[in-house]
């Protein structure tokens, strides 16, 4: 009997590697070499970005039919999943000194990698007003009950800095960015960073 079962088993193994084997959609993967050829033209040196372009997504999942976002400055994100009250409910953890923040809040991607001379498009994709602002280093914003435990960039806090407020759809281009490691942060939600590595 257990003869038969282990037969059996090896026989729908099999079978499933068969029909993998023959699906064109599994065979039609581009070549490592080829994506990174196509990417380098494109000013993306990464191959293995997560958007294989020169874009950076503002993003954040508020639930537009959650009256209780009115309150700070309304959300028009169709459907979105996350209530004020999660949002809230993400902002700190037992185990962090310092504000954590909801994950459906980022920059996607975090990290980008492109060639001088390229420019880079932000686009704000969520339904609350962010900011992108360049900062020297990862600090707060100009929210305090969203800086627990950091202290504020100088460029998100006035007369210091003036940081500009992108929309829902709202874009920015970032252009001219000398080689180096740039660093942005939203200066409402300070955990929303990314880098730009401009080689």
């Amino acid at each position: 009997m257990s003869g038969f079962r282990f037969s059996s088993s090896m026989l729908f193994v099999l079978t499933a590697l068969a029909a993998c084997g023959g699906d064109p959609v599994s065979q039609q993967r581009p070549d490592a070499a080829a994506l990174a050829q196509s990417d380098a033209s494109r000013g993306v040196l990464n191959a293995n970005d997560q958007h294989g372009s020169r874009q950076i997504a503002i993003l954040d999942d508020c639930d537009a039919d959650d009256l209780a976002w009115a309150a700070t400055g309304g959300c028009v994100l169709r459907g979105g999943a996350v209530p004020e009250a999660e949002f809230g409910a993400f902002l700190v953890s037992p185990l962090a000194a310092a504000v954590v923040g909801h994950p459906g809040w980022r920059n996607e991607p975090s990290y980008l990698r492109v060639t001088a001379g390229r420019s880079v498009q932000v686009r704000n994709q969520g339904g609350r007003a962010h900011t992108f602002t360049p900062v020297a280093a990862f600090g707060g914003g100009f929210v305090p009950p969203l800086n627990f435990g950091l202290t504020a960039a100088p460029e998100c806090v006035p007369p210091t800095g003036t940081p500009q407020i992108v929309p829902p759809g709202g874009r920015l281009e970032l252009e001219n960015l000398a080689p180096g490691n740039h660093r942005f942060q939203c200066c409402l939600h300070p955990w929303m960073r990314a880098l730009v590595k401009v080689e």
